[in-house]
């Protein structure tokens, strides 16, 4: 009992470090296995992903089951091959509750960031794991575009592999924009506008936040000495 306490402690004191390296997986290790490697070695990130979020929640029970029960709906689905008439069908509905589950993650992270007193190596890795989220967010809503319309995006695309909308949508997320990949929707096109602005505004706020709480936890630090 007391092993297991210890566990859970360091797994939620360390909880932003295993989220960011679990998104990270998520996020570029499956663009180096193309073809069905890259289906397989996807659905396995997604999985471990999903399941490493919960650990954010675990001090409020409730939320914690509600994110479990979405959690576990979404990896079956992601397991389930889209080329299939099943997979066809609950594609829309998978990438919705993913979309959802990722927002309700970044509000977490963003409330207990806004909570903090002080800078810290936790909050450090929180901002950058919100960063990061929020392109699977945009990879996730551009991939519903695309689903719906074939013709929504032009360029070098692969229509079974979701690591092209996946770069594409970091590469606008960061405003980069080489051209490989265009939007030729509107729908896309404003999608392509959005993430953009979204990428830009959050690291000038992210980077006046950190600041702002460097001085005043200096400016404690200070008074405490005087």
């Amino acid at each position: 009992m007391e092993f297991r306490t210890s566990i859970e402690r360091h797994l939620y004191k360390y909880r932003y470090a295993y989220l960011l390296a679990t998104t990270m997986f998520q996020v570029f290790l499956v663009s180096f296995f193309p073809g069905r490697g890259n289906l397989l070695l996807n659905e396995i990130t997604f999985s471990i992903f999903m399941l490493a979020n919960i650990n954010l929640v675990r001090h409020d029970k409730k939320l914690t089951l509600i994110l479990i029960f979405f959690a576990i709906v979404s990896i079956i689905m992601v397991w389930i091959p889209t080329q299939s008439k099943v997979g066809h069908r609950v594609f829309a509905a998978e990438h919705v509750i993913v979309i959802l589950f990722l927002s309700t993650i970044i509000y977490l992270i963003i409330k207990q960031i806004i909570n903090s007193k002080d800078v810290s190596s936790n909050m450090i890795l929180g901002v950058i794991t919100i960063y990061v989220l929020f392109g699977m967010i945009a990879g996730e809503c551009n991939q519903l575009i695309y689903f719906f319309n074939n013709d929504a995006f032009v360029g070098n695309l692969d229509a079974t592999d979701s690591a092209d909308l996946r770069y594409y949508s970091y590469v606008t997320m960061t405003t980069l924009g080489y051209g490989d990949i265009t939007p030729d929707s509107e729908l896309a096109r404003a999608g392509a506008v959005f993430f953009s602005l979204v990428g830009q505004i959050y690291l000038a706020v992210v980077i006046a936040l950190i600041v702002g709480k460097y001085v005043s936890h200096s400016d404690r630090q200070k008074a405490k000495k005087e």
